[in-house]
């Protein structure tokens, strides 16, 4: 009796040592998992653009008026990695930080579409039954399929900037 009595004494040490390790394992892991968890919310997941984009902004005139509707383009030269644009609603123009450009020089293009010019659909008619003229463009080649203006982005800022056009 003796014998069984410290048999099963044993075995309840040796359950509850058990017990104890796996408390132990589970309540390590987690603790590691909460510490690393920690660490990562501090230190972030790396840059959140690594291409450091800009935020860029200007206004756009035609004849000395702003452009009432149109859209700006910006190509990449020398180095650059991105392109972007945006559309500009009376004489102004914005793109976010999200979607701007890196620091380099870029080639700008602007169009617009001729007012009075372009197909429209008519209510209940079909794809390929427009009418009107074709679009024509607004905008000088010198500013769109001929450009040769450019922009400097810079990382100190800010970029914005002034297109004056002048045409027919």
């Amino acid at each position: 009796m003796g014998y069984q009595l410290a048999r099963r004494a044993s075995i309840r040490t040796q359950n509850s040592v058990d017990l104890c390790v796996i408390l132990n394992l589970r309540f390590d892991t987690l603790t590691r998992f909460l510490a690393i968890l920690l660490v990562a919310a501090f230190i972030g997941c790396g840059e959140a653009d690594p291409l450091g984009r800009m935020e860029i902004s200007g206004t756009v005139t035609f004849n000395g008026q702003p452009l009432n509707d149109g859209s700006i383009s910006f190509e990449p030269m020398e180095g650059a990695t991105t392109s972007s644009g945006a559309v500009v609603s009376q004489g102004k123009y914005a793109i976010q930080r999200s979607e701007g450009l890196p620091p380099g020089k870029y080639r700008v293009t602007v169009n617009a579409i001729k007012p009075g010019t372009g197909m429209t659909l008519p209510e209940g008619k079909f794809p390929g039954e427009e009418v009107g003229t074709p679009p024509e463009e607004l905008i000088p080649p010198d500013w769109n399929v001929k450009s040769t203006h450019t922009i400097e982005v810079t990382k100190s800022g800010p970029n914005s900037f002034t297109h004056e056009i002048k045409g027919r």
